[in-house]
């Protein structure tokens, strides 16, 4: 699947331009393996950024491959986290893309003309893109993780012609987050700044206690090795 790393190299260039820091993963960490699948990490940081995550997950007997990019914002700012997952089984390939609220928009309506607004615009513009290679526009994503999406998230199944257009999906995403990261300024200690971390720390929690990989991999690489790589993702 060379849309595969093409999706991690159009996302690892988009996002060298803050620039980033590579934080050392142990040697076991940056390449689990065993005869049924594989994963493949990196960690980066930056200003502004406490980790971004890239992540490809391969599971050989279901023919499943899902990439994942991840940007965990700092304690300091009060940036959205950047999701953007790629998962390619046969017959089916599914696109989540979102800019995930850290602050309630509606009580701060403030972040969503900060932060949201540029979202729509990115989200039409990618959907524009793909055309009729999107096989199902009201995918919905059955997973509590969708509590936490925003009100534009993408949530699409391509067809297989469509997987090609992915990798300039990443970067227009990619560049709508570079905006934010300009625009960030630091919280200043208060209501805002306890809700921002009260809500990170819930939502890096429901993400991870509701992947659905999560029994499979425990299969293929074994729960210490699974939850190591679960630690670093989120």
């Amino acid at each position: 699947m060379e849309a595969t790393r093409n999706f991690i190299v159009a996302a690892q260039e988009s996002l060298a331009k803050l620039p980033l820091k590579e934080i050392t993963l142990p040697g076991d960490l940056k390449r689990v393996e065993s005869e049924d699948g594989s994963v493949d990490l990196s960690v980066f940081k930056a200003d502004k950024i406490e980790k971004i995550v890239f992540s490809i997950i391969k599971i050989n007997s279901a023919s499943v491959s899902e990439e994942s990019v991840i940007v965990w914002p700092a304690d300091t700012h009060d940036l959205p986290i950047l999701w953007l997952n790629l998962t390619q089984m046969p017959g089916m390939n599914i696109l989540i893309f979102d800019l995930i609220p850290l602050m309630d928009i509606v009580v701060w309506p403030h972040y969503g003309e900060n932060y949201m607004t540029l979202l729509g615009e990115v989200r039409s513009k990618v959907v524009d893109s793909f055309k009729d290679t999107i096989t199902d526009k009201a995918f919905e994503l059955r997973s509590l993780v969708a509590y936490a999406l925003s009100p534009y998230k993408l949530l699409l199944m391509l067809a297989d012609e469509g997987v090609a257009m992915v990798p300039q999906a990443v970067r227009d995403y990619v560049t709508a987050y570079r905006e934010c990261w300009r625009k960030s300024e630091a919280l200043k200690p208060g209501e805002a700044h306890d809700f921002y971390l009260r809500k990170k720390k819930a939502t890096r929690k429901l993400m991870r206690e509701n992947d659905p990989g999560y029994p499979f991999m425990i299969n293929i690489f074994g729960e210490s090795n699974t939850k190591k790589v679960f630690d670093t993702v989120f």
